[in-house]
């Protein structure tokens, strides 16, 4: 009953937008682009008209892919965006369900499924909710059967190449569960495996995707020519911790640049800035660590009062039940660390490049699990043991 309400949320809440996309994300054009030149055979693609020029690989292939396979229509998108997102409700029942009684799993699953950020973003053409639910299942499988849970966390990779380190940290933390399938008597050895599984399966993957890089634009990308572009977001003269790529239109000289070429030349700029002024990125970190964090939205298309007052009310009491889970005995310390490892890595990840709530929206599935294990009462021995 609970996945169908879910899913019946999101596909009202999908249905209901509009069907041009909104400018204020202007992301989604250029996933959109992406996703009709795979179409119709041209490969991923798209003319960037800040620069008057094509990409080739400014974006990651993960999700111009699964809009391909869904077809370009928004409204078929959010379809498919209300069922992927249903299931990571699902994935994080059977893994709240594995260490909790009954009852809290349902509201680790419940905390999942009337998430507003969430519902939101299966509205709109961006990558938050195929990467979110590939990391929820990649999460839950690993306790149980390693390769299938490395396999969910390519997935994430291949949408956000800047999560390739996450899988081997993940894996490595996994092997230390209780009653995981392979488990054997030394943990060393567990740990160094789910280390090398997951870093296997990040470069499994994101080696097709460098070397077509090479083919095509004769550099060996593993990531995205966007990387540059972000790091000097986050750290250039005017950086105030949130994006603002509106000083590129003041900068000519990235007209006569190649895509590597303007990826390499920002890139150095911004690590110029960061390095120059050490005093001030590590203020602009903190503020991209409370902007990401925030329990409210804080931009200005989406920082309305009502917008507010919905986030205040489902982040408050999540990040006050996640604490106070996490210092309670009836979960084991890798279950833990499972749980927040990826709140841990993308708030790094944003203290490097640009702070905003959606970067965060990811971690916040696995944090249901500690939030539910505040209220309950039977431990996660007395779990194993009934099993």
């Amino acid at each position: 009953m609970l996945l169908l309400i879910a899913l019946a949320i999101r596909v009202t809440w999908g249905q209901l937008q509009p069907a041009e996309l909104s400018p204020d994300l202007p992301d989604q054009m250029e996933y959109r682009a992406l996703a009709s030149h795979l179409i119709v055979g041209d490969g991923l693609q798209f003319f960037d008209e800040r620069f008057h020029g094509t990409e080739y690989a400014f974006r990651a292939p993960g999700y111009p892919m699964f809009m391909a396979m869904m077809g370009t229509l928004p409204r078929t998108v959010r379809l498919g965006q209300a069922l992927l997102d249903t299931s990571t409700v699902l994935a994080i029942y059977l893994l709240a369900r594995r260490w909790l009684d009954e009852r809290a799993a349902l509201v680790a699953a419940g905390l999942v499924a009337f998430n507003p950020f969430l519902i939101f973003f299966t509205g709109v053409m961006l990558s938050e909710t195929l990467f979110t639910a590939a990391i929820a299942w990649g999460i839950s499988l690993l306790g149980r059967k390693s390769w299938t849970g490395a396999l969910c966390l390519a997935v994430a990779v291949l949408v956000r190449p800047a999560a390739m380190f996450l899988p081997p940290l993940l894996g490595a933390v996994a092997a230390l569960l209780p009653g995981r399938e392979g488990a054997t008597d030394r943990p060393v050895r567990d740990v160094m495996g789910g280390l090398f599984l997951g870093a296997a399966a990040s470069f499994v993957v994101l080696l097709p995707w460098a070397f077509r890089n090479h083919r095509v634009i004769d550099q060996w990308i593993w990531t995205t020519t966007n990387a540059g572009q972000t790091t000097y977001d986050g750290f250039h003269n005017g950086a105030t911790g949130k994006s603002d790529l509106s000083i590129l239109s003041q900068m000519p000289e990235l007209l006569s640049m190649s895509e590597t070429g303007r990826n390499r030349y920002l890139g150095q700029l911004g690590y110029g800035a960061m390095c120059s002024d050490p005093a001030r990125s590590l203020s602009l970190a903190v503020t991209k660590v409370g902007r990401t964090w925030s329990p409210v939205p804080l931009s200005d298309e989406y920082g309305s009062i009502r917008n507010q007052l919905v986030g205040l009310i489902y982040a408050g009491p999540l990040f006050l039940l996640a604490l106070v889970g996490l210092f309670r005995r009836n979960l084991s310390w890798p279950l833990k660390s499972l749980c927040l490892l990826p709140a841990i890595y993308f708030t790094a990840g944003v203290m490097m490049t640009v702070g905003s709530l959606r970067y965060r929206i990811p971690a916040e599935p696995p944090m249901c699990l500690l939030a539910a294990g505040a209220l309950c009462r039977k431990s996660e021995g007395r779990m194993m043991n009934a099993e």
